[in-house]
C-alpha cells in the first residue's frame, strides 16, 4: 500500500496542493493540445527540435511531482494534528474529577450572575471593566472611579447590556483596565478554578468542560485534587447513624416488658 492509499482519508479536497493538482491537469490539456497541433502543422523541411518538446514535457512532469510531494506533506501534516490531538485529549482525561486553574479572564453567566477573580498590582483610582462575549463582542462596560484596594478582588456582572436587554448564559471575558491617580497603568490578573467534568471537541480541539466552560490545555496552570471533606464527613455522619440504630435496637431487645 502507498502513501496515497493509507492517507487518502487526510487529504483535503480543498487544499492548495489539491487545486494546484486540478489547474496543471487542465493546463497539461491545452498543452499536449497545443503540442499536437504544433506537429500537425510544422514545416516538414524544418521540423521543430525535438529537445524543445522533451524540456516541456520534462517541466511538467516536474511540476506535477511537485505537487504529489505538497499533497503527501499536507497529509503528513494533518496526521500529526490529529495525533497531536489525541496526546492533548489523553492528558486532559487525567484531569477529570480535579480542580483546574487558568489565568484566563474567563467567567460563566449563569442566573444572571458571573463573578470575576482579580488581583490588582496597586491600589487604582479608577477601573473600566469592558465585558465581552465569546465571539469577541463588547456587551457591556461599567466605570467605577472609587479607590480600589491593592490585591484580590471579585468582580460581579449581573448580565445587563448596554443596550438594556439581558445577556444569555455562557461564556463571558472581562477586561479591566485600571489607573491610578496620576494615570499610572495598574497590572491587572485573572484567576479562575473549576472541577473538571467532560472532555469534548470544540471546533476540532479538545477541551476540558470546567464548571460549563471549555479550557484548552494550554490554558491550564494549575491542577489539584477536589476537596474530599465533604464527602468523608457525608460517610462518618452515615457509620454514626447506623451505630446509633444498632444501639437502640439492642436497647429494645433488653427490655423486659
Amino acid at each position: 500500500m502507498n502513501i496515497d492509499e493509507a492517507n487518502a482519508a487526510y487529504y483535503l479536497d480543498d487544499s492548495k496542493a489539491s487545486q494546484a493538482g486540478v489547474t496543471l491537469a487542465d493546463n497539461f490539456d491545452d498543452f499536449l493540445t497545443m503540442l499536437t497541433t504544433q506537429l500537425a502543422n510544422q514545416d516538414p523541411l524544418n521540423p521543430t527540435d525535438s529537445n524543445e518538446f522533451t524540456s516541456q514535457l520534462v517541466s511538467f512532469t516536474q511540476v506535477e511531482q511537485s505537487i504529489a510531494t505538497n499533497q503527501n506533506l499536507e497529509a503528513l501534516i494533518q496526521l500529526q494534528s490529529i495525533s497531536q490531538q489525541n496526546n492533548e485529549a489523553t492528558v486532559l482525561l487525567t484531569y477529570l474529577g480535579k480542580i483546574v486553574g487558568t489565568d484566563l479572564n474567563i467567567a460563566k453567566l449563569e442566573d444572571e450572575q458571573a463573578t470575576w477573580k482579580l488581583d490588582f498590582a496597586a491600589s487604582p483610582d479608577n477601573v473600566t471593566y469592558d465585558i465581552y462575549d465569546s465571539t469577541g463582542n463588547k456587551v457591556h462596560t461599567i466605570t467605577q472611579t472609587t479607590s480600589q484596594p491593592e490585591g484580590e478582588f471579585e468582580f460581579t456582572w449581573d448580565g445587563s447590556l448596554d443596550n438594556g436587554g439581558q445577556a444569555p448564559e455562557g461564556a463571558y471575558y472581562l477586561v479591566a483596565n485600571a489607573e491610578t491617580s496620576g494615570g499610572s497603568l495598574v497590572n491587572v490578573t485573572y484567576s479562575f478554578e473549576g472541577l473538571a467534568e467532560t472532555v469534548e471537541t470544540v471546533n476540532g480541539v479538545p477541551v476540558l468542560m470546567v464548571d460549563g466552560l471549555a479550557l484548552g490545555l494550554g490554558n491550564i496552570t494549575m491542577v489539584k485534587l477536589a476537596d474530599s471533606t465533604n464527602s468523608a464527613a457525608s460517610t462518618d455522619t452515615a457509620e454514626t447513624t447506623d451505630s446509633t440504630d444498632s444501639a437502640e435496637s439492642t436497647d429494645s431487645t433488653d427490655d423486659p416488658a
